[in-house]
């Protein structure tokens, strides 16, 4: 697999990622809608340690949205950032700020419950959970571990 890269809408953020992505889910929560100002946030995840930053790490700015869940963004246009977690094991990449095609599609809907009540989830045959998917889901559904 390429590396992957990222960048933030002024292009003063820039990443890469050399680690394989696992998979790439669609959050229909409250959060994420207000996050992303859309229906839904789409999110990558992979390795963190296949992740650095190339440029502007200085104007990323996070905070705790909600307990232990961390989010960031560019200082400069506000575009969201990938987040890093368990001490950099796991790294969590708005698919919206990536600059490559990650060669996979989403995985699953999570969240339903709370989904944007002017926005018909799509019959696009992907699972859907109300809240987070059941303990063992990522592993089983990506292949691999999350």
């Amino acid at each position: 697999m390429s590396m992957l890269q990222g960048s933030c809408l002024c292009q003063a953020v820039r990443y890469a990622l050399s680690s394989p992505p696992l998979f790439l889910n669609h959050c229909h929560c409250s959060l994420c809608r207000k996050l992303s100002g859309s229906a839904f946030g789409s999110f990558l995840h992979a390795d963190g340690r296949g992740f650095r930053w190339l440029q502007g790490l200085a104007l990323v700015r996070s905070y705790e949205s909600s307990p232990g869940n961390w989010r960031a963004f560019c200082t400069r246009c506000g575009s969201l950032m990938p987040v890093l977690e368990d001490e950099g094991r796991h790294a969590i990449i708005p698919a919206g700020s990536l600059d490559d095609d990650p060669g996979l599609t989403p995985l699953v809907h999570i969240h339903c419950a709370s989904k944007a009540p002017w926005y018909p989830l799509p019959e696009d045959g992907l699972p859907r959970f109300e809240a987070f998917p059941p303990p063992g889901f990522w592993p089983k559904a990506s292949g691999g571990e999350a």
